[in-house]
């Protein structure tokens, strides 16, 4: 073979290369590698808990789990959670978003959050369902109980108040309210006799 020829070859292969080379922009640019403190992430959660004798105290759905691993806790986003403390309570909690924090055993629940607590109808006291709409409640597993130091609306069957904040044990069904407001409209008055 020809080394004039090769000579050539190796010319076009050096101009390819210096082309190609131009029209990459620099690669002595720096890649920016940085970490995430993310661990996991699940869409559409289902969780049930069960306690030693087999039976639910819990079930939990969400859209959207996110598991941070530098202060360990998880975000929530569309939670539902449906909790049995005993046998004769049963409590309803939706939030947008919540914020389960396990070193403190502690949910923060917030934007929409609607919290409703009923009694099994087979127990003599049987009330109405009880509505709590807030824009954050704070749960304490430990202690069962749920709190606010926000204002909320209270809503059952008919009657309807408003307090500052509310602290509530799901074991026993108890509710303390802190400033209630509340708002009365009696029934138009008539003019009519007596007799």
């Amino acid at each position: 073979m020809n080394t004039r020829f090769l000579f050539v070859i190796s010319l076009l292969i050096a101009m390819f290369a210096v082309w190609f080379y131009k029209n990459q922009g620099d690669l002595d640019e720096i890649l920016n590698m940085s970490t995430t403190n993310i661990e996991y992430e699940a869409t559409d959660i289902l969780a049930v808990q069960t306690n030693e004798e087999g039976v639910a105290e819990y079930s939990l759905t969400a859209d959207n789990l996110t598991h941070y691993s530098d202060q360990n806790f998880d975000k929530l986003v569309a939670m539902k959670l449906n909790w049995r403390p005993s046998s004769s309570q049963n409590v309803m909690i939706n939030a947008d978003e919540a914020v389960m924090y396990h070193e403190q055993s502690k949910v923060v629940m917030t934007n929409n959050v609607l919290f409703s607590s009923q009694s099994d109808a087979n127990t003599q006291a049987a009330k109405p369902p009880m509505k709590l709409v807030a824009s954050e409640l704070i749960g304490d597993l430990e202690q069962n109980k749920v709190f606010s130091e926000k204002p909320i609306k209270v809503t059952q069957a008919n009657n309807s108040f408003e307090s500052s904040s509310f602290v509530a044990d799901v074991n026993n069904g108890e509710y303390e309210f802190s400033n209630v407001a509340v708002t009365f409209m009696p029934p138009a008055r008539r003019d009519v006799p007596l007799f």
